[in-house]
């Protein structure tokens, strides 16, 4: 699972689909809610704001 911004949004495809061999489903993170989650609050590859969750 990645959290990125939309310029590592790439990246984390192509590493997801590397670990486990299929694509990943992409959710905006402003549009999901989840009860005992919190989105972290910077890029798994930088310091910017996350955009996208990468499953």
């Amino acid at each position: 699972m990645y959290t990125v911004c939309r310029e590592h949004l790439e990246r984390a495809i192509d590493e997801f689909v590397e670990v486990y061999e299929q694509p990943p489903d992409i959710y905006l993170l402003k549009e999901l809610h989840f009860s005992n989650w919190t989105a972290p609050a910077t890029c798994d590859f930088c310091d910017l704001m996350p955009v996208y969750l990468v499953v």
